[in-house]
């Protein structure tokens, strides 16, 4: 299908080479040969593997140089590859064969246009006319080429030639109008706009095209009574409603501009795609409240025209996500996916609020289900597993993260991996290859503070390795200071070293960072006060930590015995 951008800039081009393809008859066992193998490349053209209908087509070419139908099918292939060059040369020889064709023009066309070879695409349109004179689009895209050529005068002809058989047209003012502002002719467009007018004074339309050509010659107010005019003629015409708010944000008239902007919202004219980035050019200005209130606004407005569409959801909840409201955002995500379950952007957003959340039965769930429409997402893998780990399903978790490895992950998400094989792996209390997960991820980044706090922390409740423990828990408390889960770990490695004096010490600054709620920090104060001879404040700490909902064996024994115990 043709389809030829109206607004591409024009660039040198070189002039139309005459291609000449030559042959000879075939034989009768030849034509059935070139039949079989033509056939054998368009399935596997369906089937999609490129690779064996290439080579299937250049086979039938081999046998038969003036198989137009194989050139056509090659020319195809590579378009869509973007392979313009290989494009080209194919396409070429098909019309050589074959210039009656009308699809071989149209597929031309849109090569050249692609290379920006705007001689050839106009060459190729005077053909596509020749073979189909009253294709009104042909026309209009010759018109569009000449100006892009610099031929300003003879698409100004092709225009009113066309006006003169088929009448005023949008495309015909637009392209003149085009034109004429290209030439910097602003007192011809508005004279052809005012005889419109004259003509048909009820037609909006012409008020639109003249308050644009005002507003693009910098004459506001002109612009505002020619917009204003529309909106007698045409209430509600959401292309005004932009328009004005452009001249009232110029104006700073703020609220009056956003006024506009919500009619024009509401307005089937506007399409949903450029509703969507006049919401996104809202979060530059975050987190401006007013900028913060008209995205919402706006975004709102869209899950209410556009109920049943995907986007309209998953921009809304950007928004309240860009405002921290997660909840809400979880929400509109949700009815996203369950409009349109093919957009990955918004899975991936859904998984990581829900991780946000601590929702860890919603990220497996949530994470299953995009699986399924996205089975080759490494980072779906990755978070998955991770709400699995956590939710003491290790084993499943460790599948999932060796299978994310298979697929290409940056290093930040390859060093989580490790990091999170590591917590599996010892939940799992495979210790050897727990170390090596933890191993690898800090050969990806030394400097990694989850890695070295987990590592060490768990060789300290193993008893292992304890100067290397200690070493990597001072590191990450020295690269992420008031981390009282970090100050935790150290503490809890000085336990174990038998330093308890320092042990106290640090276990203190983690106590005071989390405000003494942590019944995990209270029962290892409880520990080191217990080894320091404060057995009676070891004892309150340890009910301090029972009463915030630890209840282990261990504690209960450490209470009911009033001693240490492992």
């Amino acid at each position: 299908m043709l389809s030829l951008s109206l607004y591409a800039q024009p660039q040198g081009s070189k002039t139309q080479e005459l291609v000449i393809v030559t042959g000879k008859p075939l034989s009768a066992s030849d034509s059935l040969k070139v039949k079989d193998i033509y056939f054998e490349g368009l399935k596997q053209k369906i089937s999609q593997n490129t690779k064996e209908a290439i080579k299937s087509f250049n086979s039938v070419v081999q046998i038969d140089p003036q198989n137009h139908e194989a050139y056509y099918e090659l020319a195809q292939i590579y378009f869509a590859n973007k392979d313009l060059l290989l494009a080209k040369e194919n396409i070429e020889k098909a019309v050589a064969v074959n210039s009656a064709n009308e699809w071989y023009w149209i597929l031309s066309a849109s090569i050249y246009e692609d290379i920006k070879d705007y001689k050839l695409l106009n060459y190729a349109l005077d053909e596509l006319i020749s073979i189909s004179p009253d294709r009104t689009e042909y026309i209009l895209e010759k018109a569009n080429t000449l100006n892009l050529l610099g031929r300003s005068q003879d698409a100004l002809k092709v225009y009113n030639d066309l006006e003169a058989k088929e009448g005023v047209s949008t495309e015909t003012i637009e392209g003149k109008q085009r034109i004429y502002r290209s030439l910097g002719d602003f007192k011809t467009a508005e004279a052809e706009l005012k005889k419109l007018i004259q003509k048909e004074p009820g037609n909006y339309r012409y008020y639109i095209y003249l308050g644009d050509l005002y507003f693009n010659k910098k004459e506001k107010e002109k612009a505002l009574e020619a917009y204003k005019k529309v909106k007698e003629l045409e209430p509600g015409n959401g292309y005004v409603n932009l328009a004005l708010s452009d001249i009232y944000n110029a104006d700073k008239k703020t609220e009056e501009a956003f006024l506009e902007l919500t009619q024009a919202f509401r307005s089937p004219d506007i399409n949903l795609d450029q509703k969507i980035k006049i919401v996104i050019s809202y979060f530059a200005l975050f987190p401006d409240l007013k900028a913060v209130r008209y995205a919402e606004t706006l975004a709102y407005i869209l899950t209410e025209e556009y109920p049943d569409d995907a986007k309209a959801f998953a921009i809304y909840g950007d928004v309240v996500f860009q405002k921290g409201e997660y909840e809400k955002a979880k929400d509109a995500y949700e009815k996203s996916v369950a409009l349109n379950k093919n957009i990955y952007a918004v899975w991936d957003q859904l998984i990581r609020i829900k991780l946000n959340l601590n929702d860890l039965e919603g990220v497996i769930k949530t994470g299953e289900e995009a699986l399924i429409y996205f089975p080759n997402s490494g980072t779906l893998y990755v978070f998955t597993a991770i709400a699995l780990n956590q939710s003491k399903q290790s084993e499943k978790a460790v599948k999932y993260l060796n299978n994310a490895l298979n697929y290409d992950l940056d290093k930040v998400l390859k060093i989580q991996v490790y990091s999170s094989l590591g917590d599996a792996y010892e939940n799992l209390k495979k210790y050897k290859e727990s170390a090596n997960a933890y191993e690898k991820a800090l050969e990806l980044d030394a400097n990694n503070v989850y890695a070295l706090n987990n590592y060490a922390y768990y060789l300290s409740l193993r008893n292992e390795n304890l100067d290397k423990a200690e070493k990597m828990s001072l590191k990450s408390n020295q690269l992420s200071p008031n981390n009282a889960s970090f100050l935790d770990t150290y503490a809890w490695v000085l336990f174990k070293h038998k330093k308890y004096s320092e042990a106290k010490e640090w276990i203190e600054k983690a106590l005071k960072v989390s405000d003494r709620n942590n019944a995990v920090l209270l029962e290892h104060y409880g520990d080191i006060l217990y080894h320091l001879n404060d057995k009676e404040q070891a004892l309150e700490n340890w009910k301090k930590a029972k009463e915030l909902g630890e209840d282990s064996t261990i504690l209960n024994r450490k209470i009911n015995e009033r001693k240490y115990s492992e």
